[in-house]
């Protein structure tokens, strides 16, 4: 069996994302002073960092459908591991180290997202109304919560299957980068985050997948 598990740890893992989860929440309910655009001058560009600027300001809401497909897509490709026979005998373990992946990528994204509170590109935009309250959507940039998720679930998929059946490891690769870059490239392509945004979003979602897998690893693999 390719991975181990421990009570304590297994225990530990579900109530820390329980807990950041508590704590984006709670965070977020203190969050009631009305916010408004600070640029009352409108976008100029020379707020945003060189790397940002090179993103989009306009809403593409075509865009923004497709990159639900991986913010769904992402996290329900380690549920596909059932219909492999080598996986389905070890299938718990599989849910498990999903449910612990999964729930610290959305807690831990959902508190940096309310405590950094970062406007979206599309307010930047030269049509958006100056003297329109900022909502908590508008304020939702850093980080991005679904290439995050999507990395997360892509690279937890690519990981157990190269694990549990390393015929197809090759091809879970190039799946997890795909569903990851292109969930990354559409959320940019939207308007509704910077390219720092979904940088950190994928590096959230690929770490802490990563980290749950090396966590479990047999001392004999």
């Amino acid at each position: 069996m390719p991975f181990q598990l421990h009570k304590p740890r297994e225990i530990s893992l579900v109530l820390t994302g329980i807990a950041l989860l508590i704590a984006a929440v709670c965070v977020d309910r203190r969050d009631t002073e009305p916010v408004f655009s600070p640029y009352q001058d409108g976008y100029t560009g020379d707020e945003i960092n060189p790397l940002d600027r090179l993103g989009y300001t306009t809403r593409d809401e075509r865009a923004g459908r497709l990159a639900d497909a991986g913010l769904y897509g992402g996290p329900t490709l380690p549920l596909l591991l059932s219909l492999d026979p080598r996986a389905r005998y070890h299938y718990p373990t599989v849910l498990l180290l999903w449910l612990q992946t999964m729930l610290l990528t959305f807690s831990l994204s959902s508190l940096i997202k309310n405590t950094v509170s970062r406007p979206r590109p599309y307010i930047y935009n030269e049509d958006w109304e100056l003297e329109r309250k900022l909502t908590r959507k508008d304020r939702a940039a850093f980080i991005s919560g679904h290439a995050a998720n999507a990395t997360a679930g892509a690279v937890l998929f690519a990981s157990l299957l190269s694990a549990y059946d390393n015929r197809f490891s090759w091809h879970a690769r190039v799946l997890a980068t795909l569903v990851a870059g292109g969930t990354a490239y559409l959320r940019v392509k939207a308007g509704k985050h910077w390219i720092t945004d979904v940088t950190a979003g994928v590096l959230l979602g690929g770490g802490i997948a990563g980290a749950v897998v090396r966590w479990h690893r047999s001392e004999e693999d």
